[in-house]
């Protein structure tokens, strides 16, 4: 079933990997998934004088919300209408996409014109002269513990590294992040602006400092994958089968595992460039 009115106007993609459709999702196609979603409930729908997926549709229509109906409906062809325009569009995102009505829905009778917002992996460059600056950092900090080399790497990496970061790549992760601070606060009995003041901080140089970290980290996972890339660093298998082997919880998050010994491995190069 086409969900969609396309044409070519539907996509733009940004020059830092944002991308945004623009989806017209049919009456028919509304009403459609309107009944269905009403069917559903139906089936394990209990009233009294009615036995269990006995009652009649309208009886259904009338004891639900329509609020909740709404959203189910819409979360079901938002999400089949995303999945066919990124097959379409063979674009590979890496965060939840953010969904906006163009204009107000008039409920189920009409066509409903949705914009979404979503980003792939943002482009690095890096500093042709980056392998210098590693080599001067090496000779100046042989005498320095590991974990001190490796911060001068790291900042070495962020300097010579160029990326424009999408926002919705940041905010996302950043909404994740207040997520974290809002369940940490809770489980001291406290809100998440009582939390902070306790530390001293507020909300808003919160969310800057974690803003900030943040576009270190995605800056410096991004140099890692380039340099793993350019130099042909792989992971060997035996090694990962060895590590699942002794911790198999590993498995639960396997890219992640790939990403640390990626990570091992590029430092270990670096670290050897004289």
């Amino acid at each position: 079933m086409t969900l969609m009115k396309t044409n070519e106007s539907n996509l733009k993609k940004q020059a830092d990997k944002t991308f945004v459709l623009k989806l017209t999702i049919a009456s028919k196609d509304v009403k459609n998934e309107y009944s269905n979603q009403l069917k559903s409930v139906q089936a394990n729908f209990e009233n009294k004088g009615f036995r269990k997926g006995k009652a009649p549709l309208e009886v259904v229509e009338q004891s639900i919300s329509q609020e909740k109906l709404f959203e189910e409906v819409a979360s079901h062809l938002i999400s089949n209408a995303y999945a066919e325009e990124i097959k379409k569009n063979d674009l590979k995102p890496i965060t939840q996409p953010q969904v906006k009505f163009l204009g107000n829905p008039s409920g189920f009778e009409s066509d409903w014109e949705i914009e979404i917002t979503g980003c792939e992996l943002p482009e690095l460059k890096l500093n042709d002269k980056y392998k210098e600056e590693v080599k001067k950092a090496n000779t100046d900090d042989k005498d320095k513990k590991d974990e001190q080399n490796i911060d001068k790497l790291v900042d070495v990496l962020i300097k010579n590294s160029q990326v424009k970061l999408p926002q919705i790549l940041i905010d996302s992760d950043l909404e994740n992040q207040m997520h974290q601070l809002t369940h940490q606060a809770a489980h001291e009995n406290q809100t998440a602006e009582e939390y902070l003041k306790s530390q001293n901080k507020s909300l808003k140089d919160y969310q800057a400092e974690i803003e900030k970290q943040l576009i270190k980290e995605w800056t410096l996972n991004l140099a890692i994958t380039k340099i793993s890339q350019d130099e042909k660093i792989e992971i060997d298998q035996k090694e990962v089968q060895q590590i699942l082997a002794s911790n198999p919880a590993m498995a639960e998050n396997i890219n992640l595992l790939y990403y640390i010994l990626t990570q091992q491995k590029v430092f270990d190069f670096l670290k050897n460039l004289k």
